[in-house]
């Protein structure tokens, strides 16, 4: 592969101004907007990317729609080799990849280094699973009172021309995950990538536009969510929107989208429930893993732990204990920084800060860190949270744990169900068949027993409740999610 597989995407200015992807050539935006990518770990610009104009995004789905029509045509194994091509592309140019998340999102390198790999694994299984993702025949007679004359022949059609919102904190995963379900499936994709995260979705781009994805197929359109969010989620071009961020930001563009298929991940505010005779260290660690993973900016993260006092009092220590000993706070370009590196923006961890002050000025007691340097918050654990506090009410991107007590289980799963969020939850407990009982209680996606919550393996289903989302993700659910239904009813012969 050529070095310059990259060079079109930018000029070689200080901060380099990127373009965006009309579909077959990387252009300036017409209006000559940019708006900048800021490390969070230096504060530096790492570039400028275009302000894409609604003339432009009508063009580019326009275009979009006649390349779709083309695509849904090709056969499917055509269409993996494709996406197979990008995958060996992601892993040659894994370094390079690895060192642009760690600068663009403050991504510490182990977890950087892993999202890219496990982004080229995914696209690898999804042509696979693609091949077993067809319709089916249904007789007539199958149901009371209808003859035998009629059979439905079911096909899978693509949607059309499927939206792509992706998030921060998985740029090059969350993106993968829309993208190769969609392309897989015969559909064309209008692609808009977060404004942190934007560099490495460029870059995703153009790998999956070396690998052969035909010209005006993908489009990659940039801007800030207050520049295009909303015209994009309501465009009349657009057949499907598959969409990972916020509660809030999820729901209004649902409101604007209307009566379309939607594939929502939105928040996840994710408790773990601590069950007497659990597995003490087990279950420290796993909390510990939870809680701090990318600074807790993950929707799976632990956010609070609910237990008996007498539980909770076994527990907490050893959380304490395993925080101090693995995990350490610092600059994600040094390998010694272990999972809590900077928030994405100052003004995020400003918010976070400003939590867990109210927090501790309505009666909690901060037990560990609870301190904000610049993007920065220690490791930080919180004991005595209730649940009316905004730390637990509402979901804190940020490295922290809030320890809730409670006075019996049935008080715990009461106050999980309550919650506006439903992605997934933690039990932890030597007792595994109370641990599946309890689980069929809580109104959540998934349930976890004596491990933390996380995306994955790809191949499960992923969902949440409320609002937490809308939808099945998942390798094969995703590529059944990017299709529709179309019976077709004939006569049998004879």
């Amino acid at each position: 592969m050529p070095d310059d597989i990259f060079a079109e995407l930018h000029d070689n200015q200080t901060p380099p101004l990127y373009r965006w992807f009309n579909g077959h050539a990387w252009v300036e935006s017409k209006n000559g907007h940019y708006k900048d990518v800021v490390s969070p770990i230096d504060h530096t610009v790492l570039g400028k990317f275009p302000v894409v104009t609604t003339a432009e995004i009508d063009d580019a789905i326009a275009r979009a729609h006649g390349a779709q029509r083309l695509w849904a045509r090709v056969e499917i194994t055509k269409r993996g080799k494709v996406l197979r091509l990008a995958a060996d592309w992601i892993r040659e140019h894994e370094p390079l990849l690895t060192t642009l998340l760690i600068k663009e999102i403050g991504k510490p390198a182990d977890e950087a280094k892993d999202e890219i790999v496990r982004s080229a694994d995914m696209l690898d299984y999804y042509t696979h699973e693609a091949l077993h993702v067809g319709g089916e025949q249904l007789p007539s007679d199958a149901f009371p009172g209808y003859d035998q004359s009629k059979i439905s022949i079911i096909e899978r059609v693509p949607q059309g021309v499927v939206l792509a919102i992706s998030p921060f904190n998985y740029p090059v995963n969350l993106s993968v995950s829309k993208l190769a379900p969609a392309l897989m499936m015969g559909n064309a994709v209008i692609f808009k990538p977060p404004t942190n995260g934007a560099l490495s979705a460029l870059y995703l781009t153009q790998i999956f536009r070396k690998a052969g994805v035909p010209d005006d197929l993908l489009v990659t359109v940039t801007g800030g969510g207050e520049d295009i969010g909303d015209y994009l989620v309501g465009h009349p071009g657009i057949n499907m929107i598959t969409f990972t961020g916020s509660s809030q930001v999820g729901k209004s563009a649902a409101k604007i989208a209307g009566m379309i298929p939607l594939l929502f991940e939105c928040g996840g505010n994710n408790a773990a429930l601590v069950i007497n005779g659990c597995d003490i260290e087990t279950t420290a660690l796993e909390i510990v893993k939870g809680a701090y993973s990318f600074a807790g900016q993950r929707c799976t993260a632990i956010k609070y732990v609910l237990g008996l006092d007498s539980d909770l009092d076994k527990v907490l220590p050893r959380v304490v204990a395993l925080t101090q000993e693995k995990i350490k706070m610092g600059d994600p370009r040094d390998p010694g920084t272990k999972s809590v590196g900077p928030l994405i923006t100052e003004s995020a961890a400003k918010e976070v800060e400003a939590r867990i002050v109210a927090a501790q000025q309505a009666g909690a007691k901060i037990v560990l860190g609870g301190k904000r340097q610049g993007n920065y918050i220690e490791p930080t654990i919180l004991d005595h949270v209730t649940m009316d506090m905004e730390i637990v009410r509402i979901e804190t991107f940020g490295p922290v744990v809030s320890f809730v007590r409670v006075k019996s289980i049935e008080e715990a799963i009461d106050l999980i169900n309550r919650s506006t969020y439903g992605l997934q939850a933690a039990i932890y407990t030597c007792d595994e068949g109370l641990g599946i009982k309890l689980a069929g209680e809580l109104d959540v996606g998934t349930v976890w027993i004596n491990n933390k919550p996380q995306r994955g393996p790809d191949h499960f289903p992923f969902l949440g409740t409320k609002g937490s989302g809308v939808g099945v993700q998942g390798i094969k659910y995703s590529l059944e999610a990017m299709t529709r239904l179309k019976p077709i009813i004939i006569n049998k012969p004879g």
